[in-house]
């Protein structure tokens, strides 16, 4: 499990990595950084999928989830309840539990940079 942080401006967020296949490939990226935009219940960015065990995705997410799979880097935000209707879900780690209500200062439009801490 690897700590990293995830900022946009002035925004700095704390997460972990997990150890899965997806989380220790995305990890050879950083620092990462992708543009994208708020959802409503995640900011989605485009990226790149890597490398990742299909046993190791999921059905849904919980809040402060993030993701990367199907062309999509996400921080997951909301939307936990409802998440159960999405199938194959690649989560790659978690925004600290403290830090979540920072997603809530970003921007509808977002630059996102995750480097390791």
């Amino acid at each position: 499990m690897k700590n990293v942080i995830i900022t946009d401006g002035s925004v700095r967020i704390r997460a972990t990595l997990n150890d899965s296949l997806a989380a220790r490939d995305f990890e050879k990226r950083l620092p990462f950084t992708c543009s994208g935009y708020d959802s409503g219940i995640d900011y989605c960015c485009s990226a790149a999928n890597g490398l990742y065990d299909p046993l190791e995705t999921q059905v849904g997410w919980k809040n402060g989830d993030i993701s990367l799979g199907g062309g999509w880097f996400a921080l997951l935000y909301g939307g936990e309840e409802a998440s159960g209707k999405y199938k194959d879900m690649m989560i790659i780690g978690h925004i600290h539990d403290g830090d979540l209500k920072l997603v809530g200062q970003m921007p509808e439009r977002v630059t996102l940079t995750v480097s390791e801490e």
